[in-house]
């Protein structure tokens, strides 16, 4: 069994269920989540997204029965900054300065 976690996002969760339902797969949504009977269901949730065109979203794996099904936000949305070398992130363009000394980068 596996639980794919939707990110709060019902909508998703729904049509991901019904797409499971309609390819013979044992699933049903709760809420935000599908459950499904079956442990291999990465290609088929790659078809999903694929077929419904959802390419702004992604799977990863949290443990071995749970799945994420999410849609990607650049950190840069929620007022991060990133250092352009390593990506490492900061809050403020201060801590990013000092991060940036780190790395032998003079600033005038």
């Amino acid at each position: 069994m596996m639980i794919v976690d939707c990110a709060c996002d019902v909508e998703i969760a729904t049509d991901l269920a019904n797409y499971l339902r309609n390819h013979g797969f044992d699933a049903k949504s709760e809420e935000a989540s599908v459950i499904i009977n079956e442990e291999n269901v990465w290609q088929i949730l790659k078809l999903f997204l694929k077929e419904t065109n959802r390419s702004g979203y992604n799977i990863r794996r949290i443990d071995s029965t749970n799945l994420l099904l999410a849609r990607e936000v650049p950190i840069e949305d929620f007022g991060f900054l990133r250092c352009e070398m390593c990506g490492y992130v900061v809050s403020n363009e201060e801590e990013l300065l000092t991060h940036r000394r780190a790395h032998g980068i003079q600033l005038l």
